[in-house]
C-alpha cells in the first residue's frame, strides 16, 4: 500500500451502502440450501453475464436463457422484471458516514457491480428517487455494467482511477468483498473491507479522514 494519505474515498455500493439479497427473493422457491447454493452457481450466474455484458434491456438479454432453460422461465423472470426486490434498503449508518466525508470535504466516488439496466437504482423501484439522494454527493460512479469490466479485475480499477483523476495512492476503497480490496491494494491504493459501519468508520478515522470523536451519522 501507498504510504500516502487517502484524500477521497471509492465506496462500492451493494452491500456498503445499498442493502442488497437476492438470496432472499430466491430462496421460496426451492427446497433447501444446498439447491439454492446450487442455482447460485450455476444459472444465476448465466442470468448475471448474460444482463451485465449487454447493451440491451433484460427482456432481450435473457430471452435465450429462457429458450435454453424453459423449466427455470420463472426464475429468470424474476431477475428480468423484480430486480428491485433484491433491494433490502439502504445501510443507514454507512451513509451517514457519507454525509460526515461529504461535510469533511472529502471526494466521493463510486466503483459498482451493477447492472447497467437498473443503475440508478430508483429505475429498479419506481418513486424511489428521493431515497438515493445521497448520490448526488458523489463526484462520479463509475458502473461496471456501463463499462463491461467487472471488479475485480485490474482494469475497471486503472478506469476508475484514470477517470476519477486520482493516483493510487490517494484512494481508499471500501467494498464487501475481500477480492476486491485485494486487487485494489495490488494496483497501490488503500483499502477497507467493509463488515460493518463501525468498523468502516474506525478505519476513515485511522487514515485521517474524519475526526475520531465516535460514531458518525
Amino acid at each position: 500500500m501507498s504510504e500516502r494519505r487517502p484524500k477521497a474515498v471509492i465506496f462500492d455500493m451493494g452491500n456498503v451502502l445499498i442493502g442488497w439479497d437476492a438470496r432472499a427473493r430466491y430462496r421460496a422457491h426451492f427446497e433447501n440450501e444446498a439447491a439454492l447454493d446450487a442455482f447460485f452457481r450455476t444459472l444465476f450466474r448465466e442470468i448475471y453475464d448474460a444482463v451485465h455484458d449487454d447493451e440491451r434491456e433484460m427482456g432481450a438479454c435473457l430471452a435465450p436463457l429462457k429458450e435454453k432453460h424453459p423449466h427455470a422461465r420463472h426464475l429468470i423472470e424474476i431477475y428480468e422484471k423484480d430486480w428491485g426486490s433484491f433491494l433490502t434498503g439502504l445501510i443507514e449508518e454507512s451513509v451517514g458516514l457519507v454525509h460526515a466525508l461529504h461535510g469533511a470535504g472529502i471526494k466521493l466516488y463510486g466503483l459498482t457491480n451493477w447492472p447497467h439496466q437498473v443503475w440508478p437504482p430508483h429505475r429498479a423501484v419506481p418513486d424511489t428517487r428521493d431515497h438515493y439522494a445521497f448520490l448526488d454527493l458523489f463526484e462520479d460512479v463509475l458502473v461496471s455494467g456501463q463499462e463491461r469490466l467487472r471488479k475485480p479485475d485490474p482494469e475497471i480499477y486503472r478506469l476508475a482511477l484514470s477517470r476519477f483523476q486520482l493516483s493510487p495512492g490517494e484512494a481508499l476503497f471500501v467494498d464487501d468483498l475481500a477480492e476486491n480490496i485485494a486487487a485494489a491494494k495490488a494496483l497501490g491504493m488503500h483499502g477497507h473491507v467493509f463488515e460493518t459501519p463501525a468498523g468502516l468508520h474506525a478505519a476513515l478515522c485511522a487514515h485521517g479522514l474524519l475526526p475520531d470523536k465516535g460514531r458518525a451519522g
